[in-house]
C-alpha cells in the first residue's frame, strides 16, 4: 500500500536523522584545521621599571615605563601585505599558507622611540609554523624564519615546540608546562627561554663599554625568558610575560651599557582583545556544533511521528469490515 510504504520510508529517514543528531557532537569536536588566511591585531607588553639606552643622547635611562607593541597584518597567500605596499614580495605561497607582517615598536612612555623592526613570515595554516617562501624577511633582508611566530595552531596539543625570537633571529624550544585557569578560560602555559648569546657585533662609542677610545668594538649580548598563556582551541596567546636583557660587552668581557632590560607583561587592553578573539573561535565552534544536532534531531522526531501516523492509518484502513483493530469480532449487545 502506498501509505504503508511512505510510512516505512519516513520511519527510516527519521531514524537516520536521529543517528546524525547523536553522532554530530563527535564530528563537531574535530579540531579547527587552519589558522585564518587573513588577520589584523595588535598586542602590547609593558614594563614599569625598565632600563634602556637613549638612542639620541646615548645616556642610560632607568626606572622608565616602556612598551613593546606588535602589530600583525595579514597578507595574501600569493604575496603582498594587507597594506598593499608589496612588503610580502612575490612569495610563492599557496592556499595552505598565510602571510603575516609583524611591525614591532619599542617606545618609552614619553614617546621616545627605542627601536623598530618589521618581520614578514609565511605560515603553514595547519601547523602555524613558518615555512620557506620568497616573502620571508626581517627589515627587508631575506631571513630563514623557523618555528612558531607569535601564535599557536588551533587545537594546540600539549607538547613542546620551537618558537622564533626576533632579536636573536633564531628559534628556540618553547616548552609545555601545564594547564591553568585564566579569566574563566582553561589555558596552556608554555615557557620560552633564549639563553644568553651574542647576536651581533658592532663599533660603538668607547664610553658605552668602558673604553677611553672614541670608538671601540662591542658585542650585543641578549637573553630572554617568557611565559605564554595559550587558549588551546583557537591557538591564541591570551597573555605573555617576559624578562628581556640586551647589553653591550667589550671583547675582553667588560660589561657595557644596557640597551634594554626589564620585566614586561601583557597590557589589559591586549588581554581583553586576545580573549575576545579566542572566545569568538569558541563561540563559532559551539554554534556550528549545536546547529546540526538540533536540526537533525527535530527533523528525526517529525519524520518518525509522520511515519508512525501513516502506518497506523494504513493498518486501520486494511481491517475487514466488522473486525476491531485488535482482531476481535464485535458481539451483539443483549437487549432486555
Amino acid at each position: 500500500m502506498p501509505a504503508r510504504v511512505i510510512g516505512l520510508t519516513l520511519l527510516g529517514l527519521g531514524g537516520v536523522a536521529l543517528a546524525v543528531a547523536l553522532l554530530a557532537p563527535a564530528v563537531a569536536a574535530t579540531p579547527v584545521p587552519e589558522i585564518p588566511a587573513d588577520e589584523e591585531s595588535e598586542t602590547v607588553v609593558s614594563g614599569t621599571d625598565v632600563t634602556f639606552l637613549d638612542p639620541l643622547t646615548l645616556e642610560q635611562r632607568t626606572g622608565e615605563d616602556v612598551s613593546i607593541s606588535v602589530r600583525v597584518r595579514g597578507g595574501s597567500p600569493f604575496g603582498g601585505d594587507a597594506a598593499g605596499d608589496g612588503a610580502a614580495g612575490d612569495g610563492a605561497a599557496g592556499d595552505d599558507t598565510a602571510v603575516r607582517v609583524h611591525d614591532t615598536t619599542t617606545s618609552a612612555a614619553d614617546g621616545m622611540l627605542i627601536s623598530t623592526t618589521t618581520t614578514t613570515v609565511c605560515l603553514d595554516r595547519r601547523t602555524a609554523e613558518a615555512v620557506d617562501c620568497a616573502a620571508e624577511a626581517v627589515d627587508g633582508r631575506r631571513t630563514d624564519v623557523r618555528g612558531l611566530v607569535l601564535t599557536f595552531p588551533p587545537a594546540t596539543p600539549e607538547r613542546d615546540r620551537m618558537m622564533w625570537d626576533g632579536t636573536a633571529r633564531a628559534s628556540f624550544p618553547v616548552r609545555f608546562v601545564g594547564t591553568e585557569r585564566f579569566r574563566g578560560l582553561e589555558v596552556q602555559r608554555y615557557e620560552h627561554v633564549v639563553p644568553e648569546q651574542v647576536v651581533r657585533s658592532a663599533p660603538v662609542p668607547g664610553r658605552l663599554v668602558g673604553s677611553p677610545e672614541e670608538t671601540a668594538p662591542a658585542d650585543v649580548v641578549y637573553s630572554a625568558t617568557r611565559a605564554l598563556l595559550v587558549e588551546p582551541v583557537s591557538g591564541v596567546v591570551v597573555a605573555r610575560y617576559e624578562v628581556l636583557l640586551t647589553t653591550l660587552r667589550s671583547p675582553d668581557g667588560t660589561p657595557g651599557a644596557v640597551l634594554l632590560g626589564g620585566a614586561f607583561g601583557s597590557s589589559e587592553e591586549s588581554v581583553t582583545g586576545a580573549l575576545a578573539r579566542a572566545e569568538d573561535v569558541l563561540d563559532r565552534r559551539v554554534e556550528s556544533g549545536s546547529a546540526v544536532p538540533w536540526t537533525a534531531g527535530s527533523a528525526g522526531v517529525v519524520l518518525l511521528g509522520l511515519g508512525g501516523s501513516l502506518l497506523a492509518r494504513a493498518r486501520t484502513r486494511a481491517l475487514p469490515v466488522g473486525r476491531e483493530a485488535d482482531g476481535a469480532v464485535p458481539q451483539p449487545v443483549p437487549v432486555g
